[in-house]
């Protein structure tokens, strides 16, 4: 024999307010209402009888159905109020639901059967006593107003409501009777008693089938009627410290108490409690729900959801598999709007993207191979950042700097229509993850940062001034491919081959001349740095990477200049969110064209 816990039913303070002990109708009307019912349906009964009157007969039936129906109500109000059990855990509230389920089907036949038997008296007349009629219908009429107020006292319960339907229905069958006995006595006309019957009929139809919708929505667990999911959903996202909503469910446990359920994933954990409050107020004051049961999530916890697509609105895309197609998605800037092309490769239908991010002379098509790579698992993204490769200009070259590129980022992802990402940053491609990732509701969920971090080293910024925006032209493509290798040199040894995929692209023909694919204006903002700016800069640059609490791997060239093995050791410090790994024999930085490496980036994704 099982022993029950009561404490496992119980809500703590900021739970359902109603908890199961919930108001329901006052057993006392139905059971008014069904004594009065069921002793004049007999009476109505025998004077249908001996009167030979459908309508008379119809109403008869009404309440006899209306004491079933409020019988059954009835019982259903005492189960109702049984408290939880080890076998059910909610309760019996869905009993009231159920109940009106089952008088709306009745109430359905009995309406049948009254619209054949009318029909049928049409061919086969049967007269009436219209005197007694008209006496039985007027009291019946009296008793039917008296039941219909007892039970409009509870508005709120739709079992009852159900049960109002049984007797507005047999009050207009006591209207229909009244009149058929007046004009039966008055006239003769005996079809009279058929036609009031079939309207009364059709009368009752709209307001049962309506019950019979509602009780079976709500037995389905439907979202309730008066509640958008969508907003709801929506409006949760909108909660100050909210990232993402996934597995999200509104239904009624019981009649007019909906409840929530889902997952919230938040940045820190341990701003719960707040940010659960802000969701409790905000759900009860806009939505009128009080019983919540959410689970939070932090970034690299969350699962991949079926119900995103509800709540996030995304757009279907093609069902095709991409091969570095190009694309393109509108930006803006104080200058305006401006494009920025991307290549994708993989199935744009994947929940999972990998967004791929250069360095700062550098170009998406960088990232080819890899990009095949990786495309069996995800949707990869290689954004040419404004001002290289497809990207427009900018008439701002100042402009050219971390802030637009990050903003860029983030239209890129809302064009997108994904929740989350993936980031694999090369050079200025991390700096511009980093800033990304530390900001608030960023998408960013896992990061590849490649040598590069906060601080960048006197030598490299000396040498990247010594070609960056500098005169690059050459007559003929494999002159300018020879010079560009000999500037990638630090990148590590490749063959031929390797260096035409990683180093091809970069070169575009202009007036006949082979140079480079970027704006020289993107140097600009770079050559404008004094000492003072470096500095607050990387101080800058160390805040952000201390607020960035996701996975993170930092990819260090064995001989970089750029990133230095003190500042991978000072970034593993100062956050615990990383880990580090270096390749020996290349410098600033890892191309990712060789297999051990494009190996590493898969087994830190996966």
């Amino acid at each position: 024999m099982s022993v029950v816990d009561h404490s496992l039913h119980a809500h703590k303070q900021g739970d359902a307010k109603h908890a199961h002990s919930k108001e329901v109708s006052n057993q006392n009307l139905l059971l008014i209402a069904l004594v009065l019912t069921l002793g004049f349906s007999g009476v109505e009964g025998a004077a249908a009888y001996f009167a030979n009157s459908l309508a008379l007969i119809s109403d008869a039936g009404h309440m006899v159905t209306d004491a079933a129906a409020l019988g059954l109500a009835l019982l259903a109000q005492i189960i109702s109020r049984r408290p939880p059990s080890p076998k059910h855990s909610f309760g019996f509230g869905r009993a009231e639901a159920l109940a009106a389920f089952v008088n709306s089907i009745a109430m359905l036949a009995l309406v049948a059967w009254i619209m054949v038997e009318a029909i049928s008296r049409f061919y086969d007349p049967h007269k009436v006593d219209g005197l007694t009629v008209t006496i039985v219908a007027a009291i019946g009429l009296l008793m039917n107003i008296v039941v219909a107020w007892v039970l409009s006292r509870d508005k709120k319960s739709v079992n009852t409501r159900a049960a109002l339907v049984h007797v507005m229905g047999d009050l207009l069958g006591s209207i229909a009777a009244l009149i058929a006995g007046i004009v039966i006595q008055l006239t003769g006309w005996m079809p009279i008693d058929a036609i009031l019957s079939i309207l009364v009929s059709l009368l009752i139809l709209k307001s049962t089938i309506s019950i019979l919708k509602e009780s079976y929505h709500f037995l389905m667990e439907g979202v309730p009627l008066h509640i958008d999911y969508l907003q709801v959903g929506q409006d949760l996202k909108k909660v100050p410290g909210v990232l993402a909503v996934h597995d999200l469910h509104v239904w009624e446990m019981t009649p007019s108490f909906p409840a929530l359920i889902g997952h919230i994933e938040i940045e820190r954990i341990g701003e719960w409690p707040e940010i659960m409050a802000r969701i409790n107020e905000m759900l009860l004051n806009k939505h009128g729900i009080d019983h919540v049961t959410l689970q939070p999530e932090v970034p690299g916890m969350a699962d991949e959801h079926a119900h995103d697509e509800h709540i996030n609105a995304e757009i279907k895309k093609p069902n095709v598999i991409q091969h570095g197609d190009t694309f393109y998605v509108t930006c803006t800037s104080p200058d305006g709007p401006h494009r920025m092309a991307y290549h994708a490769w993989g199935n744009p239908n994947n929940p999972k993207v990998l967004v791929c991010v250069h360095g700062l002379t550098r170009r998406g098509s960088d990232f080819k191979t890899l990009a095949e790579a990786m495309s069996q698992d995800y949707y990869v993204v290689c954004p040419d950042v404004v001002g290289r490769g497809d990207s427009d200009r900018l008439q701002n070259p100042m402009l050219y700097a971390v802030p637009q590129y990050v903003a860029d980022m983030a239209s890129l992802v809302a064009h997108l229509g994904v929740a989350q990402v993936d980031w694999f940053g090369t050079s200025m491609g991390g700096l511009i993850g980093m800033v990304y990732a530390a900001m608030p509701k960023s998408p960013i969920r896992r990061m590849l940062i490649n040598d590069v971090g906060p601080r960048i080293e006197p030598e490299a910024i000396k040498r990247l001034g010594s070609y960056v925006g500098q005169p690059f032209s050459f007559s003929h493509r494999a002159d300018a491919l020879q010079r560009l290798n000999e500037i990638c040199a630090s990148f590590g040894s490749h063959t031929p081959e390797e260096w035409e995929i990683y180093n091809g692209p970069m070169l575009v023909q202009k007036d006949g001349l082979w140079v480079m694919h970027y704006d020289p204006n993107i140097s600009v903002p770079f050559a404008s740095v004094n000492p003072i700016m470096a500095k607050a800069g990387e101080m800058a640059m160390w805040h952000a990477f201390k607020q960035i609490h996701i996975p993170m791997l930092i990819v260090r060239g064995g001989e970089s200049d750029l990133l230095s093995a003190k500042t991978v050791a000072e970034m593993c410090k100062v956050n615990p969110y990383i880990r580090s790994i270096e390749i020996p024999g290349v410098g600033h930085a890892p191309a990712f064209v060789k297999l051990e490496q494009v190996a590493l980036a898969k087994e830190f994704f996966s």
